[in-house]
């Protein structure tokens, strides 16, 4: 398989990182420097000109790519170069958007222009954080099954109904309809059994309905209910489309915005006059006193800046806020910041690398299943991936406990036909089975990679 990326930064970083062993990549970016960095980590092609240059594109091989992946920092360069990869006939064309008034026009981009994929990091990331705000006992919340089933991350608190209980408790003694399928302990992975004590201060991995997963928050401690008064820090363009979708929300909802640039804050006040928009330095600590930043449900610190973030979402930490949301730019900045106990984190670009990432595979899958969808858990030591069973194979011959998967895997859930099943040893799976796997493996594009091969 041939991509081709235009645009040597974070995304696609983080894309070449992920696939360059199993695919051709052709990377282009202006920064001789960047582009020669990359090459010399990965076997990749490195070309150093403009994405929007038809002889530059005409030297990757654009009309040869199964791929192509426009994620520069200029939108009009992602669309231009889009509609000549779309013109010359690649077969799956992503364009990375970010201005709010192109994706006013989304439509007419889509049938006139002819760009059927645009991504736009900042609003995936919003509606992660709205989900997160909705259940601030979460980390991390991803989806599966169109939404019906979930994986996510919380922390253990002291003193809370699961703080050191067996994971075979939880379903006997609290009727928790949920599977553990990993614990972070202290940087430790581990997929746990059913004799695994649950500690606090554990960050654990739960799969589960939205509904099982209510009762599971119930048994945390710590902040049950959504987080309807919001202290956000910073308000730049995912500011804008948060206040966007909580103007349009169920919940009414009591915000406020510090942000330094007034020119920004005047625009935001005039596009959102119900929620209060101050013009003050929000890094300076006696600002969040003085507008009451301890008397919010939640904090949102999305500044441009992550060392920034990092400081003021610590300073909201030493306060006791209940829940506190960083956004970070730089993806190997996260460990550092996760020791430093700020446990949800949100990283655009790391959204929108992962969607380009379960494309590639689904793409390269086999006949007997395909790839539907792909999450990176616990800083990309584990994955969760969710497969369609689409014909008999070696995964649906036996029940699971007499599968012989690969070491770290786990199938934490299968949905079929509208119901979800926590599976057991006894439980076989089915042709037309949605069915969710943790796994520290890497690479896999085929459900039947994860069990052992027999020896012939």
């Amino acid at each position: 398989m041939k991509i081709i990326i235009c645009g040597a930064g974070q995304v696609g970083s983080a894309v070449c990182e992920a696939l360059w062993e199993k695919t051709n990549i052709v990377l282009i970016d202006k920064d001789e420097s960047i582009v020669d960095d990359l090459y010399s980590h990965y076997d990749i092609q490195g070309i150093v000109g403009s994405a929007t240059s038809m002889k530059t594109l005409e030297e990757a091989g654009v009309e040869t790519a199964d791929l192509f992946v426009a994620v520069t920092s200029s939108d009009e360069a992602n669309i231009i170069s889009s509609i000549i990869a779309e013109n010359k006939g690649v077969p799956y064309v992503f364009s990375r958007v970010r201005n709010p008034e192109y994706l006013e026009d989304i439509h007419f981009m889509k049938s006139a222009i002819g760009l059927t994929r645009l991504i736009n990091p900042e609003m995936d990331a919003v509606k992660l954080i709205d989900q997160i705000l909705t259940f601030p006992a979460a980390n991390s919340i991803d989806e599966f099954a169109d939404g019906k089933l979930q994986i996510v991350s919380v922390t253990v608190q002291a003193g809370s109904l699961i703080d050191g209980k067996k994971l075979d408790e939880l379903r006997s003694e609290l009727n928790l309809r949920v599977i553990v399928c990993a614990v972070d302990r202290k940087g430790k992975i581990t997929i746990p059994n059913g004799s695994f004590r649950v500690q606090s201060g554990d960050i654990v991995y739960v799969t589960a309905t939205k509904e099982n997963l209510r009762h599971l928050y119930n048994s945390l401690g710590g902040q049950r209910r959504s987080a309807n008064r919001i202290f956000i820090v910073g308000g730049g363009q995912m500011t804008y489309y948060l206040l966007e979708r909580f103007s349009k929300g169920l919940r009414k909802k009591q915000v406020k915005v510090i942000e330094q640039n007034y020119h920004l804050c005047h625009e935001l006040a005039l596009a959102y006059p119900q929620f209060e928009i101050i013009h003050a330095d929000g890094t300076d600590q006696r600002i969040l006193d003085e507008e009451g930043m301890d008397e919010y449900d939640a904090v949102v610190v999305l500044n441009s800046n992550d060392e920034e973030n990092m400081i003021v979402s610590l300073y909201a930490k030493a306060h006791n806020m209940r829940k506190v949301i960083t956004k970070i730019d730089r993806p190997y900045l996260l460990k550092p910041f996760n020791d430093l106990g700020l446990d949800t984190i949100i990283t655009p670009k790391k959204i929108v690398a992962d969607k380009i990432i379960r494309l590639v595979r689904s793409l390269k899958a086999s006949q007997n299943s395909s790839l539907v969808n792909f999450y990176q858990l616990a800083d990309g030591l584990m994955e969760a991936l969710e497969f369609e069973v689409l014909n008999e194979s070696e995964i649906t011959a036996a029940n699971l406990k007499t599968l012989n998967f690969l070491t770290g895997t786990l199938v934490t859930g299968i949905y079929r036909q509208g119901e979800h099943i926590i599976p057991d040893g006894n439980d076989v799976i089915q042709v037309g089975d949605l069915v969710i796997v943790v796994t520290s493996q890497k690479n896999i594009t085929d459900i039947n990679q994860l069990i052992v091969a027999k020896v012939k």
